[in-house]
């Protein structure tokens, strides 16, 4: 295994955790999805647009995309099983429409045009390189077109959660079961904890990104490289690179993230 970060076997398995969720891809999933790409780009902001995905995993954001009127949608991974589980998403929900894929790094990136608009939900915290990536990602944006990014949020506990997943990355299927046992275990004592039914928070759990429970806290568990991020910081490097934020969804992480962070999530325009 190399020791630079950049590179596909210092991360986790990604790839393998999105083909399994595809197995299970519901409308309802899509249609969360849907909604989670509307909030960031509400009005028909999408609509006759050329969408970037850096780090494409399952291709529901391309696929939501599509369905909010995009012209085209380009998905990049550099993980070959995610670019695969994109690839059967799209040729299985997305008929007549104009996609493509490629397996490569957002660093490796070398397409002959910008994009109208630039998106990466939850990926360039896990390059294991981030401003770069995300002054890649910005370099990739059209003239007056659309950054959204997602990124960690920084807690207290962002360097316990550094050497976890490093450990969960690195360990057997059989060492990922019994850590994934115990935190959701906790997880679920704190539930009660507060009030709430374990059961009935796991049945309505949705993700911005269409992805269940239990394939949501493998992602978080796994995610290796981690990196994480306040919100000023990154409004300060986007208007170093030129953008104004035209929307910022925040939340902090519950408990200083004891249980984990949660993605802020940012909307910037190219000046």
């Amino acid at each position: 295994m190399t020791n630079d970060l950049r590179q596909l076997d210092s991360h986790f398995a990604f790839g393998e955790n999105w083909k399994a969720f595809v197995e299970t891809l519901s409308e309802e999933s899509i249609a969360e999805a849907v909604r989670g790409l509307a909030k960031l780009f509400p009005a028909d902001e999408l609509r006759d647009r050329d969408f970037l995905d850096i780090g494409c995993g399952s291709g529901l954001s391309m696929l939501a995309a599509l369905r909010l009127g995009a012209r085209s949608v380009t998905g990049i991974d550099i993980d070959p099983n995610s670019v695969e589980a994109a690839r059967a998403v799209l040729s299985r929900h997305t008929a007549g429409k104009v996609w493509r894929t490629q397996v490569t790094s957002v660093f490796d990136f070398a397409p002959d045009k910008s994009y109208d608009v630039v998106h990466s939900w939850g990926v360039l915290h896990h390059t294991g390189d981030m401003w770069p990536a995300v002054r890649k990602a910005a370099a990739l944006v059209a003239p007056k077109g659309h950054l959204a990014l997602a990124l960690y949020r920084k807690t207290l506990l962002c360097r316990f959660w550094r050497v976890e997943k490093k450990f969960y990355s690195r360990s057997n299927s059989l060492v990922q079961a019994a850590i994934g046992a115990i935190y959701r275990g906790l997880y679920r004592v704190a539930l009660l904890a507060t009030g709430r039914s374990p059961a009935r928070y796991i049945r309505d759990y949705k993700s911005a990104r269409g992805m269940n429970w239990s394939h949501d806290v493998h992602d978080w568990l796994g995610g290796f490289p981690y990196e994480s991020v306040t919100p000023q910081e990154v409004s300060a490097v986007l208007g170093e690179l030129g953008f104004n934020e035209v929307r910022t969804f925040e939340k902090p992480a519950a408990a200083q993230g004891l249980f984990g962070s949660h993605c802020d999530e940012f909307v910037a325009v190219r000046r």
